[in-house]
């Protein structure tokens, strides 16, 4: 950690509870055919789901609907929101997995700072996977799920995406009027959705998920330091029964035998072939989680097809704390678990306050897929610093305004006393000499209040300057230090992200008419930022 760095962190700190909303995702959710908004407000003892709205769309828009129905969901999440009140600063959304390319690949052992370095090579990737041979255009992230440097073995998590796709999401929910922070793969927001709800003693134990999803049905199996997912072929002909099965009274009888065996066979074939493939044990059970209003019909029908496994229908809001207004929109939910990869995406944050992962909630995954991250964490913290410094400001001018009012006032009143004595003098004095004794001092008290007046000027200067100080620094800069002088000016010294933001100072100064003529600048590149100093002779105010 660079002395910036830990300068931001310490600081941001301090100035926690104003950056407390930050820890907080508002999570879009787009079903095959709805939408959802919701806010949720987990803490270390139990989750409360304040926000939320979903319903139904017009038209199904099916699983990757972005681009053919951009404008519309525009339309219906921000209107959704709007309807949620939601009062969180952040958002984000998941993209379908289909979108990804997901593999888990093994490397030598390396530590997190030698693999980010390496990974800057794009042709890194490809020393271990072939296919990882072009990855111009696409966004690619990943994960050290497990390393041990006795066993020379680190097992990585690499997931990578088209830049076009991932704009698309991104652009969604600026149009929306909602601030991404957070975009993920699918996947990840239904690991953690899940993960984060276990016991202490299953976290440590493999899972399967069977998610279902029209056009992307998923085996997702998790053994501790791997993860992988396996593509359930499940043919449109019997997707399409699927979605209607759940409008039939009573499923039963030979045709509906069928379809069960079929689909049922298709997931037993990605368990096994998980199993066989990479050295998974069977599982003892099987979390299923559906993107489909209800599962009820479906579970009756292949629950006792699936062999030893026991079949688990997820229960997202299990144990969340659901406030009246909103219980309708779970309601209309038959199927419990349709909310898991929202909830999953909900107890993400970009950690402005740098906490260790034992303060939130606990989470397999962590890969935000949006470029700019880096940078909304670092505004976020330099505009918590920045609030500091305003505070601090304002004490300051408090302070100043009553060691005037201590030393004026009183002065004032002298003065007052001392005139109203001298016009009596004038008027009882008899002599020339007497009225040159009160000429001399009444001159001498002259030069003394010119003297106060341009000291006071002075002081006039420096609490515009500093009332005007947050305003002139822009994003992208952090204030160090800062001295004042009545003599030598003014001079402060900080950092930026770049020599345009020092430029962008020096034109604020002059546009607020706090200079004359531009500050004397030295400015040095420190790591990622530039070191700059100001020396400057603060304009006369009028």
């Amino acid at each position: 950690m660079s002395k910036a760095e830990a300068f931001l962190a310490s600081a941001v700190q301090i100035a926690g509870p104003l950056t407390r909303l930050q820890e907080r995702i508002v999570a879009v959710k787009l079903h095959p055919d709805a939408v959802s908004v919701l806010q949720l407000n987990p803490t270390l003892d139990d989750w409360k789901l304040d926000r939320l709205v979903s319903w139904s769309l017009d038209n199904a828009i099916g699983r990757q609907p972005v681009q053919q129905n951009y404008p519309y969901l525009v339309d219906q999440i921000a209107a959704a929101a709007n309807e949620a009140a939601v009062d969180g600063v952040d958002a984000g959304i998941s993209i379908p997995a289909n979108l990804f390319d997901t593999r888990t690949l093994t490397l030598p052992f390396m530590s997190q700072a030698e693999l980010e370095e390496e990974a800057q090579e794009p042709e890194f990737w490809e020393e271990f996977d072939p296919e990882l041979s072009n990855l111009a255009g696409r966004i690619v992230k990943f994960q050290i799920l497990y390393g041990n440097e006795n066993e020379d073995r680190t097992v990585v998590l690499l997931s990578s995406i088209s830049a076009a796709d991932l704009e698309r999401y991104r652009g969604l929910m600026l149009d929306a009027n909602l601030l991404p922070v957070f975009i993920e793969n699918e996947v990840f927001s239904l690991v953690n959705g899940i993960y984060a709800r276990m016991s202490a003693e299953d976290v440590f134990k493999p899972f399967s998920i069977v998610h279902l999803c029209p056009g992307n049905n998923l085996l997702v199996s998790n053994m501790r330091g791997r993860l992988v997912t396996q593509k359930i072929n499940i043919s449109d002909f019997d997707e399409a029964l699927l979605m209607e099965l759940e409008g039939v009274d009573e499923p039963g009888g030979d045709f509906w035998d069928e379809v069960a065996i079929r689909v049922s066979e298709q997931v037993k074939q990605a368990i096994a072939f998980v199993v066989e493939t990479y050295d998974f044990p069977n599982p003892d059970k099987v979390f299923f989680v559906s993107e489909y209003k209800s599962m009820d019909n479906f579970i009756t029908l292949v629950e006792d097809r699936l062999g030893t496994a026991r079949v688990i229908v997820y229960d997202a809001m299990e144990d969340v704390d659901v406030v009246n207004e909103h219980a309708k929109y779970i309601d209309y939910f038959e199927n419990p678990s349709v909310f898991t990869t929202a909830i999953g995406l909900a107890t993400q944050g970009i950690n402005v306050e740098g906490h260790g992962h034992d303060d939130l909630h606990r989470r397999l995954i962590s890969m935000n897929f949006l470029e700019d991250a880096p940078r909304i964490r670092r505004n976020r913290q330099l505009g918590a610093l920045n609030r500091i410094l305003s505070l601090a400001i304002i004490a300051v001018l408090v302070f100043s305004g009553s060691v005037l009012g201590v030393n004026t006032i009183p002065a004032y009143l002298q003065t007052r006393e001392a005139s109203k004595q001298h016009s009596e003098a004038l008027g009882m004095a008899q002599t020339q000499n007497l009225r040159r004794k009160v000429s001399e001092a009444k001159l001498l008290e002259a030069n003394s209040v010119l003297a106060n007046m341009r000291k006071n000027a002075v002081k006039k200067g420096h609490t515009k300057f500093l009332a005007a100080l947050p305003s002139v620094m822009p994003i992208g800069t952090e204030l160090q230090s800062l001295k004042i002088s009545e003599t030598d000016g003014v001079f402060l010294s900080g950092l930026a992200t770049g020599n345009e933001q020092v430029n962008e100072m020096k034109r604020n100064l002059r546009t607020k008419g706090l200079v004359n003529r531009d500050p004397a600048v030295d400015l040095k590149r420190e790591d990622d930022f530039w070191a700059f100093e100001m020396t400057m002779k603060l304009a006369r105010p009028e």
